[in-house]
């Protein structure tokens, strides 16, 4: 049940950081997501609510990953939209 409720919440929040956070003129705006996940991750297996478990590990890199990667594509959304008001 925990794992169901980990993908929807990656998927939401990935979502969120594409389509809201990182598509928009403010930068830094879109690098909060992923700072705030590789904060929350570390400080999960800190805490030792996330056991060092390989599963878990590939899914926190994977996961972390996909928000840096969802930050550049939510950037690519942003300045395509201003190229293509400039050239219109």
């Amino acid at each position: 049940m925990l794992g169901i409720i980990f993908v929807i919440g990656s998927i939401a929040s990935l979502i969120l950081e594409k389509y809201v956070l990182a598509n928009n003129s403010y930068v830094w705006l879109g690098a909060i997501e992923p700072i705030i996940s590789i904060v929350f991750i570390i400080s999960l297996m800190l805490a030792d609510y996330m056991k060092f478990d390989v599963l878990d590990i590939t899914l926190a890199i994977l996961y972390v990953s996909l928000s840096f990667l969802f930050w550049g594509q939510g950037n690519d959304l942003y300045r395509q939209r201003v190229v293509k008001r400039i050239y219109e």
